[in-house]
């Protein structure tokens, strides 16, 4: 896999900061990648664990790089998890 293929090729610093702050607070890189709602439901899973949702924060992340990702090609539907991962993670 090259550099222009690989998991975070083509994305832009916004969709970068989206990923990372993903990974510190997890919700808020989904807001900012426009899936509002589903963002606002994992933030409010995060507090109302007390904070047992960072156990699940890479996964989120891994989330956020993939719709990252596909909404440069297409719409990303609100509730979609993971959209077209195998493709973007090389697996």
């Amino acid at each position: 896999m090259t550099e222009s293929s690989g998991p975070l090729a083509n994305l832009e610093t916004n969709d970068i900061i989206a990923i990372v702050l993903s990974i510190f607070v997890p919700g808020v890189g989904h807001i900012l990648l426009g899936q509002k709602t589903k963002g606002i439901v994992i933030l409010g899973a995060v507090i109302l664990s007390c904070g047992v949702g960072y156990l699940v924060s890479l996964l989120i992340a891994i989330d956020a790089l993939c719709v990252a990702r596909i909404s440069k090609e297409r719409p990303v539907q609100e509730w979609e998890f993971f959209p077209e991962h195998k493709r973007w993670l090389g697996v």
